[in-house]
């Protein structure tokens, strides 16, 4: 029996996926100063032990330096 010739028809090309769209300038801006004044509040926190909200201020740091990350993961 003779073999059937195969068209280029019937090769499946996947479409090439689309380029993420880029991040607007204040997405790296705003994490670089999550972390930064987070990193701030936990410092004087521990300098300035009377400070008003006592362990407080250590979630509040953290919580923005962790926003921060968040901010950073999605820069593009």
């Amino acid at each position: 029996m003779p073999k059937s010739k195969r068209s280029k028809r019937d090769t499946y090309i996947p479409p090439k996926p689309a380029r993420p769209k880029r991040s607007p300038s204040w997405v790296p801006a705003l994490g670089v100063g999550l972390i930064g004044l987070g990193v701030l509040i936990v410092i004087l926190a521990y300098v300035i032990p009377g400070l008003p909200g006592g362990n407080a201020n250590l979630v509040i740091g953290f919580v923005l330096m962790a926003g921060g990350l968040v901010a950073l993961t999605q820069w593009r």
